[in-house]
């Protein structure tokens, strides 16, 4: 016997349908489900219901023809099925409810399905083709949905890996009609625990599906059923290469000496004495900045954690802003790459090829990045400032994870986070040699 298909469980239709062997007639429902003793199976009926008829059927399946069925509730809802061999496969259609969908429809729709299936086609696929958006439709839904709460750097990640993985092969497909096996065909080569392409891919393509699932232009996802089929991977500490922070000083002599664009040179040294993150830094702007309080404040668009954050300058970071000024590269940018109207912030590439040039590593001996000066930072007030940790937990801009601490602790301590900011300065660079061109 052809196996029963269960990709269809759920719509009360599978745990009705009798063993059936392909090619052969199903027995007669006045039998209980069974042959008739003593007579041979006929011919496949065809064009077996009639309106009248059908509103006087019990509950249970009946066939019309074409392998189309009329199934019954017990409540007395009426069902359209298709029983039909799609590609060596048995697979149970909905064709949707009757009277909504009429005998006719349902007679025409089974003769298409099953002219496409002998062809060797998918009639689900004609389908969606017909009346679905496609994968890459519903991409561009999210992607603008989404792209509100991101920064440049989340947005050029996600577009960059549907543009170079995810697009090419299922772009122009109806997301209707995305199987599991074309997430499997895309993620596995990918996947090789968290955080690689196919880990994160899969979770960006679930989201995609999603919201495909809830605009019900589909009723399954399954990149998130492929979770359970991939490789157990569990969370690891994998923290950013910073510099021991007795290296620090020192570093920093080496890194104002380096032949690199001002701009680089200057922002590294503000994000070090600002211990802030990359982006917040390269892209902050003169109008950030109020140099009268000595306070540069960060928009939330450009925060982590979605919240603005004043951060306290130290004099060796007016300093360095005074450095910046004289570049005259841009009315806006603080840290402009070439004066011209497009003028451009310094890319995470452009930093991390330059801080390479230093040629420091960390303790495991990977080359240090400019987000791992906010670990240098943080090791440093723990064991150089006592009493520091929550200061520079507020300096860092970092989340308070128990909630009830999190409603309580609404202080930004902005006298000793200013205290702290300029001690970190001291040891990490003179005052004299704040902004040296080297």
């Amino acid at each position: 016997m052809a196996p029963r298909d269960n990709n269809n469980s759920g719509n009360g239709f599978n745990d009705t349908f009798i063993p059936w062997v392909a090619g052969e007639p199903l027995p007669p429902r006045d039998s209980g489900g069974k042959a008739p003793r003593g007579k041979s199976r006929g011919r496949h009926p065809h064009n077996q219901l009639t309106a009248l008829t059908m509103r006087q059927l019990g509950p249970g399946r009946h066939a019309d023809g074409e392998g189309l069925y009329l199934f019954v509730r017990e409540s007395g809802a009426r069902q359209w099925m298709q029983r039909i061999v799609i590609q060596g496969r048995r697979r149970d259609l909905g064709l949707g409810p009757f009277p909504r969908v009429t005998l006719a429809a349902a007679r025409r729709v089974a003769v298409d399905n099953r002219r496409v299936a002998r062809a060797g086609g998918d009639p689900t696929l004609e389908a969606a083709r017909k009346n679905g958006p496609t994968f890459r439709r519903i991409y561009e839904i999210v992607t603008e949905i989404r792209r509100k709460n991101w920064t440049k750097t989340t947005e050029a990640s996600w577009c960059r890996g549907f543009d170079k993985y995810v697009l090419p092969v299922i772009g122009d497909k109806p997301v209707a009609a995305v199987t599991l096996e074309d997430v499997r065909g895309i993620v596995v080569p990918l996947f090789n625990g968290r955080n690689s392409t196919g880990y994160i891919l899969r979770q960006n393509i679930e989201y995609v599906l999603r919201y495909a699932v809830v605009e019900k232009h589909r009723s399954d996802n399954p990149a998130a059923d492929l979770k359970w089929l991939l490789p157990t991977v569990r969370k690891a500490a994998n923290h950013r290469p910073s510099l021991p922070y007795r290296q620090a000083p020192e570093a920093m002599v080496e890194w104002q000496a380096l032949s690199i664009n001002p701009a680089v040179r200057l922002a590294v040294l503000f994000i070090v004495l600002t211990a802030a993150r990359l982006s917040e830094a390269t892209e902050a702007t003169w109008s950030e900045i109020d140099l009268s309080e000595r306070i540069w404040t960060v928009p939330a668009r450009r925060m982590k954690a979605r919240r603005g954050h004043e951060v306290p300058l130290s004099w060796q970071a007016l300093e360095v802003l005074a450095q910046a000024r004289k570049l005259q590269r841009s009315d806006s940018l603080i840290f402009a790459m070439d004066s011209n109207r497009a003028a451009r912030p310094p890319s995470q590439r452009t930093v991390s090829d330059a801080l390479r040039r230093l040629g420091r590593v960390d303790e495991d001996g990977r080359p240090i990045t400019a987000h791992g000066f906010r670990s240098t930072f943080r090791v440093w007030a723990m064991e150089c400032v006592p009493g520091s940790s929550e200061t520079a937990e507020v300096a860092l801009a970092h989340e308070e994870s128990d909630r009830t601490k999190k409603a309580y602790a609404r202080s930004t301590l902005d006298g000793p986070r200013a205290k702290l900011m300029q001690e970190w300065a001291d040891y990490v660079l003179s005052p004299s040699d704040g902004s040296g061109d080297g």
